[in-house]
């Protein structure tokens, strides 16, 4: 009887295991002004779906078109309009935007898009995702006009000139208001985790640092489809991975050689407060931190600071070596250096393991081998964060 009963379950949710499998419906309808350009009168439309590209072609009729399909969770979409091979070309060398393509997000149910001039003025209606990007883009707006605004009256003046006190006076204006634009994206995203455009918006903010305690609740609250994808699944993989090198966590161990072909080992140094300190000869960025850490050394080595260079350098091992020891001489590091090796098919060289996908990274450990910092790029901000850290916990010892 038990069985039966499941059967009969089962038989129930066959209906609707199909249909997540399918996704649901979307129709697409708008209307182009300058639909006289587009070639055959044939207009594109594209998006991804679990890793998979979805490319469909229609007909206009009069500048009118329709799409209809299904979609598992919103996603990235474009329209284009089938352009002749010259205006492609003309618009490749260029680098001018493309006036005949609209990017935006896909969504389920009855969407309409209309284009009252040229494509890429597109409005799209009816896509809960897409609002949420119009909406965005409406708080972003006077930040970038800001920003293009400032290059016109001082970035290009003194970029021609190579004025380098108005160029640094530029960059400086420029940073701040960058900083208030990653501000904007990053309290939308925190505020609207249910958006379809959210996981994208997550992908970006974590492009660089991704810490589990923060951003791990924030993706328990997106779209069940979103996480489901294989995008999010993929996501989620990568927070897991995070969470070997998060702050809280003990640093993993390794053992790398020095320019004498000395293991090193980063347990060995337990005890000390260390500074690990991802790098290579061929990142000026990283090479720009080197003075300041060369005056943290010989301020804090003798009261309990150690750092760990891992340089990951780019070409054959022959030559690595040869580059990787230049860059220790020319730049007087005079603490601890290993170089990154190439590792066996399958298994993980030090850089995956703590996760380093930008260059620098500096990570700092504590004397019981906790991790209690990261830090990304060689900006002030940073080195400053970092000196005030250090003088924090050495002042203590």
């Amino acid at each position: 009887m038990k069985s039966k009963y499941i059967y009969v379950f089962a038989l129930m949710l066959a209906p609707l295991f199909g249909a997540a499998q399918m996704g649901n419906p979307f129709t697409l309808t708008g209307k182009v002004s300058d639909y006289k350009r587009a070639v055959d009168q044939t207009i594109y439309l594209k998006f991804k779906q679990n890793g998979k590209e979805i490319k469909d072609s229609t007909k206009l009729i009069n500048g009118t078109y329709t799409f209809k399909g299904r979609i598992s969770y919103p996603a990235i979409a474009v329209i284009q309009l089938k352009v002749a091979d010259s205006v492609e070309k003309y618009y490749a060398v260029t680098r001018m935007l493309k006036d005949y393509v609209h990017e935006f997000y896909i969504d389920k149910g009855k969407l309409s898009a209309n284009a009252v001039q040229k494509l890429n003025s597109t409005i799209v209606k009816g896509s809960k995702a897409d609002a949420d990007r119009q909406e965005l883009k409406a708080k972003l707006d006077p930040y970038y006009a800001t920003n293009t605004k400032m290059y016109k009256e001082e970035g290009a003046h003194a970029y021609k000139n190579k004025d380098s006190l108005g160029i640094a006076n530029y960059t400086k204006k420029r940073s701040k208001i960058d900083s208030q634009i990653d501000s904007v994206k990053k309290t939308y995203l925190f505020n609207h985790p249910q958006s379809g455009t959210a996981l994208n918006m997550l992908r970006e903010y974590t492009q660089l640092i991704l810490e589990p305690s923060e951003i791990e609740p924030l993706f328990k609250q997106f779209l069940p489809e979103i996480k489901a994808s294989n995008e999010g699944q993929a996501y989620a993989k990568r927070m897991e991975i995070a969470k070997v090198t998060a702050l809280g966590a003990t640093a993993t161990d390794f053992i790398l050689k020095d320019r004498n072909g000395k293991e090193v080992s980063l347990v060995s140094l337990k005890g000390k407060l260390v500074l690990l300190d991802f790098w290579g000869s061929w990142c000026f960025p990283c090479r720009q931190t080197h003075p300041h850490l060369r005056k943290l050394y010989a301020e804090y080595k003798d009261r309990g600071l150690e750092i760990l260079g891992v340089a990951n350098e780019h070409g054959k091992p022959e030559d690595n070596y040869k580059k990787w020891t230049v860059a220790l001489d020319q730049d007087q590091m005079s603490w601890i250096n290993v170089l990154n090796e190439q590792v066996e098919k399958g298994k993980l060289s030090v850089t995956e393991k703590y996760n380093v996908s930008a260059y620098p990274t500096k990570i700092l450990i504590d004397k019981n081998g906790i991790i209690i910092r990261k830090f990304v790029g060689s900006g002030e901000g940073n080195a400053k964060a970092l000196d005030d850290l250090i003088a924090q916990i050495l002042s203590k010892s």
